[in-house]
């Protein structure tokens, strides 16, 4: 039996024209837990007995909507995810083949929650009308990592010193670019590059997600980041980046170093994470135990009642393609399977220039 081991670290800037930060970010393991009420043990009322991590989750968010509102969207969206995630019976478990597709459903009626959510709230809250975020959200339960993305926060895997973007941005240009109205090397430049297609809240009628899947491999990185990283840093920088160092925490701060240095226009965000296979005994399991805390009630929701339909009667702009393993197309599907080479449907690279090709 094999146990993973992660290191990971995140770290958020405001950049050098902004006022304010709207970006949000978690790094979290899950764990199954228990909280001691009473018992014949020598263990104190209110501990917790917690097992080692069954899985991995990394999010960034990036607001819009002014000060009051982009901050509040983005910090309501990563919470609400924190929130039904908790509150779910298909995060305790390992998700399993058997169970991937509803687990898949339940990422997408995730992010549509919170979607619904954030729109009730902007309309019903002065100073947050229009208020949307961006999210992608990378979940591990080894090999297995699930992303679901909205809106242009990225998600880059890093893997025998090449840099690949596994997700794509849901920006005007993107779609300029897939329509041959855009050439690739304008892309980073045009000003359809801050105009989102698909976000969170932002008075859109629903949110559309993308849902990626890929198995990791030992000495695999990924990044999330915002847009104010890749605005500035160019995908030769990162890659460099990751391979001149080896400390999650201090990789983190050189990429937010590199893009104040390049500008800083926008608000900074970046999550990094190395994943690292050890040889374990298959007779051990370990419980560990912390000690009583006070409970604060962090959020209190009402579950959203869906009164969408993501599907038919309005087609996401984004859905994207599924592959079979052998590299032909099968049904479209809003869902991206990679091969064990961490290859996307069109085999997405982002080259040492920035461009893509094929």
């Amino acid at each position: 039996m094999k146990q993973i081991d992660v290191q990971s670290a995140g770290l958020t800037d405001k950049g050098k024209l902004r006022s304010d930060n709207q970006d949000q970010f978690l790094v979290a393991d899950l764990t199954r837990s228990v909280i001691v009420r009473s018992g014949s043990l020598e263990l104190e009322q209110g501990a917790r007995l917690f097992g080692r991590s069954m899985g991995h989750l990394f999010l960034v968010a990036d607001g819009m909507g002014g000060h009051r509102g982009g901050n509040e969207a983005s910090k309501f969206a990563v919470q609400f995810c924190a929130n039904a995630i908790l509150n779910s019976r298909n995060w305790v478990a390992s998700v399993g083949l058997s169970n991937e597709d509803l687990f898949v459903d339940d990422l997408k009626s995730m992010l549509e929650k919170a979607h619904q959510a954030i729109e009730d709230r902007s309309k019903t809250t002065d100073g947050f009308e229009g208020m949307g975020t961006t999210l992608t959200m990378a979940y591990v339960d080894w090999p297995r990592m699930f992303i679901a993305h909205a809106g242009d926060t990225r998600c880059y895997l890093f893997r025998n010193n090449e840099l690949r973007l596994v997700t794509r941005d849901h920006t005007v240009a993107n779609e300029m670019m897939k329509n041959g109205q855009l050439d690739p090397e304008e892309l980073e430049r045009s000003h359809w590059s801050n105009v989102l297609v698909n976000a969170l809240g932002a008075g859109a009628r629903s949110v559309y997600p993308d849902i990626y899947k890929l198995d990791l491999q030992p000495n695999d990185s990924i990044i999330l980041c915002s847009d104010g990283l890749n605005k500035h840093v160019s995908d030769l920088q990162i890659r460099r980046t990751l391979t001149a160092l080896s400390d999650p925490q201090r990789i983190c701060e050189e990429l937010v170093s590199l893009a104040k240095q390049g500008g800083g226009s926008d608000n900074i965000t970046v999550v990094m994470a190395k994943f690292f296979e050890q040889e374990s005994q298959n007779n051990r399991m370990q419980m560990f135990i912390a000690p009583p805390s006070q409970e604060i009630l962090l959020q209190d929701l009402r579950i959203p009642e869906s009164e969408l339909d993501t599907h038919d009667d309005e087609p996401s702009l984004h859905a994207t393609v599924e592959f079979d393993s052998d590299g032909r197309e099968g049904d479209a599907k809003d869902t991206v399977d990679f091969d064990e080479n961490g290859d996307g449907p069109s085999g997405e690279f982002h080259d040492e220039n920035n461009k893509t090709s094929g």
